[in-house]
């Protein structure tokens, strides 16, 4: 998109990084939206052969992909080396977008005079955009956050060549890309970051599954009620909703991008991880989780199919547990329930909550 840096110096170079493992459903879409305003894409992928994202990523010259096929690295590690890759690139002026592969930045960048902010804005300065969940279908979204649009947790950082990315270990699971000590921080309002994740619901699913799980052996800071409390908000019947402004989406399509379609996936890396995890923990550490009301039996038989698991594997199942139904039945009970629920942080502060 020559036209969009005409007035910037030829040495600024946009730079999109992002951390990718089989994002086939929508790895199209994202690079082709990116390949637009971006000089390059730096990817950390670690694609495991179940969805074709190593083929897609051959269709755009853009995409810079170092694929690790050995053992998971860290989340955070991953950010800090995209971060890094992106500080190697030659330029005067560097202007990193950090976005994850469901992440598609607003068409109306393509117009924004925000965009020319963005392009002219000093060193250390971040730009943080409105995460926009789109509930469904794109046709919608999830009305949040102070303007109603979302939170405001993506970023764009107009790099100083020396700040850093804080070290956080394992607790990195959601952490951002980008150095948080801007010397100047500007809120977009045009702009915004559109979240797919909601519009593929099984992987959604899949992916909250492996969320609780990890939660309760790795990072162990929640209870079980506190998990089902941070995971659980998809289930509610009291979703208030937005309807999508066409601005956000028709500069892509008028260049070709198809913004609506997918196909959901129906087996996903998400759940074989959760599966490791049962068999190392055992499933009754696992069994106050909501991970147990998917079709296990189906998820695991197109695993077999595709080669992910062994023609004889079993899933562990916990034993009974009276405490597992009681917390069940509250919590389905009390899905649309905010006094009761701001009753609970309050009386459970401190103990997980």
């Amino acid at each position: 998109m020559e036209h969009m840096n005409s007035t910037e110096s030829r040495d600024t170079k946009i730079i999109v990084v992002t951390c990718v493992k089989d994002e086939g459903w929508i790895l199209d879409r994202f690079l082709a939206t990116c390949s637009v305003f971006a000089d390059l894409i730096i990817i950390s992928d670690e694609s495991t052969g179940l969805d074709n994202s190593l083929e897609i990523y051959k269709r755009y010259p853009k995409a810079v992909v170092h694929h690790n096929d050995g053992p998971p690295a860290p989340y955070d590690g991953r950010r800090r080396f995209v971060f890094d890759e992106a500080r190697k690139v030659p330029c005067s002026r560097r202007i990193v977008v950090a976005i994850d592969a469901d992440e598609i930045l607003s068409a109306n960048l393509l117009t924004s005079s925000e965009w020319h902010e963005v392009l002219t804005a000093e060193p250390g300065t971040l730009f943080r955009m409105q995460w926009v969940n789109l509930w469904r279908t794109p046709a919608q979204y999830k009305v949040g956050g102070e303007t109603g649009l979302g939170l405001y947790n993506r970023s764009i950082w107009v790099d100083d060549g020396v700040s850093q990315i804080p070290e956080v270990g394992i607790q990195g699971m959601h952490m951002v890309y980008t150095p948080e000590n801007a010397r100047r921080m500007v809120r977009l309002k045009d702009i915004v970051c559109l979240h797919y994740q909601f519009c593929n619901w099984p992987r959604m699913e899949a992916k909250h599954r492996y969320y609780r799980a990890h939660e309760k052996v790795n990072i162990r800071k929640l209870s079980d009620l506190g998990i089902w409390r941070m995971y659980g908000y998809m289930n509610s019947a009291r979703v208030d909703l937005g309807e999508s402004p066409q601005e956000w989406f028709a500069g892509w399509e008028r260049l070709g991008i198809d913004m609506t379609g997918f196909t959901p996936d129906d087996f996903c890396f998400y759940d074989l991880d959760v599966l490791r995890m049962i068999d190392q923990y055992g499933a009754d550490t696992f069994a106050c989780q909501d991970i147990w009301r998917c079709d296990w039996e189906a998820i695991i038989a197109r695993g077999k199919a595709l080669g992910a698991l062994p023609g004889d594997y079993r899933l562990q199942r916990p034993g009974f547990s009276l405490r597992r139904m009681l917390l069940q039945s509250y919590i389905d009970k009390t899905v649309d329930e905010p006094f009761l629920q701001k009753l609970e942080r309050h009386l459970l502060k401190g103990m997980g909550y």
